[in-house]
C-alpha cells in the first residue's frame, strides 16, 4: 500500500520539483537573455505550433491574458516573435517566430536537451515512462474533479 507522511504529500513534492526544475532551466538559458516567463512562452508556442493565438497560448500556460500580453510584447520588442492579425477574426492575433526567434528556439532546445540528461540522471527510460504515465493520470483525475465542481 502506498503511504505518504501527509495526505497529498506527493502533490507538494511535484510542486517543489517543478519549481526547482523551472529555476534550473532559467539559470541554464540565462545566457540567451530569457526570463522564465519568456522561455516558457517560447516553448509553449513551439509546442502549439506557429500561428497559434494568444488565447490558445494563455490556456496552454494557464496564465491570464494581461501577463501573457506583457511577455509577448517583450519578446516582440526583442525581435523574437511577431503578431499578425487573424484574417478570420480581426480581434485575434496569431503568433509566429521571427528568423531570430527560430534561432533562439533552437538554442533553447539544445540547452534543454543537454540539461535533460543531467536532470534525469540515474533514472531509466522505463522509470521515466511510468512516472509520466502516473503524473498524467493524476492530472486527469484533478481535471475531472475540477470540472465536477
Amino acid at each position: 500500500m502506498f503511504s505518504e507522511p501527509m495526505p497529498l504529500h506527493l502533490i507538494a513534492l511535484f510542486a517543489r520539483t517543478s519549481r526547482r526544475c523551472r529555476k534550473t532551466v532559467t539559470k541554464s538559458v540565462a545566457h540567451l537573455d530569457l526570463t522564465e516567463s519568456r522561455w516558457r512562452v517560447m516553448i509553449h508556442m513551439a509546442l502549439l505550433g506557429e500561428g497559434c493565438t494568444q488565447q490558445m497560448l494563455a490556456e496552454s500556460l494557464e496564465i491570464e491574458m494581461p501577463s501573457l500580453t506583457r511577455t509577448i510584447k517583450q519578446l516582440e520588442t526583442a525581435g523574437l516573435i511577431k503578431r499578425i492579425v487573424d484574417e478570420n477574426d480581426k480581434r485575434s492575433r496569431l503568433l509566429y517566430f521571427t528568423p531570430m526567434g527560430k534561432g533562439r528556439m533552437n538554442d533553447i532546445e539544445s540547452t534543454l536537451a543537454a540539461l535533460r540528461d543531467e536532470v534525469y540522471a540515474g533514472i531509466s527510460d522505463e522509470e521515466l515512462n511510468i512516472m509520466a504515465l502516473c503524473i498524467n493520470k493524476i492530472e486527469q483525475n484533478a481535471v475531472r474533479l475540477l470540472e465536477a465542481n
